[in-house]
């Protein structure tokens, strides 16, 4: 249900991707060709924007497909690794808990409150808030998921988690 989930935020996020494409052409030739704007563009390019950064961070997770940087990893025992793993995500996580805890509080007082985008068609600001606290907590979920396996990994020395966690049969079949 959860990959169903992260799948739906990911091709939201394709939505607002196009979207952006599509209102910033808009706005760039309507201002060069008839001298004006889409009414509150600015605005709607930033939400927009929210929805496009933080609703596929649980699937780029899920699939372990973040930047990594190997080079000190790739020198580490197969233990060690398993262990680097496990804390990198419990950090992430400690790191991560207080930006869902404060992208909550946004949407609920967006909600609760009735803010909005000060502008000609004075957008509610709770859509975009909401996008952040979703995608957030999609990561979170995710994060937990990630850590519980990987510290359970480290605990039992599973060195074949450690293959498909690190995709190091990839490493080994470009190297030979």
């Amino acid at each position: 249900m959860l990959k169903k989930i992260e799948q739906g935020a990911l091709m939201i996020a394709g939505v607002c991707i196009v979207t952006l494409g599509l209102m910033i052409t808009l706005t760039v030739v309507t201002r060069n060709l008839f001298g004006w704007a889409v009414t509150d563009d600015v605005v709607i390019v930033r939400e927009l924007m929210v929805g496009a950064v933080f609703l596929p961070l649980a699937y780029v997770t899920a699939e372990y497909s973040h930047i990594t940087i190997e080079f000190l990893f790739k020198r580490l025992g197969q233990h060690k690794k398993l262990w680097l793993l496990a804390i990198g995500s419990l950090i992430s996580l400690l790191i991560l808990l207080p930006l869902v805890f404060s992208a909550w509080q946004g949407f609920f007082h967006a909600a609760s409150s009735g803010a909005y985008f000060f502008g000609e068609l004075e957008l509610p600001e709770w859509p975009g808030r909401f996008a952040f606290f979703a995608g957030a907590a999609l990561f979170i979920v995710r994060l937990v998921i990630i850590f519980v396996a990987d510290l359970r990994a480290a605990v039992c020395s599973n060195t074949e988690y450690l293959v498909q966690r690190t995709d190091a049969e990839h490493d080994i079949v470009e190297e030979g």
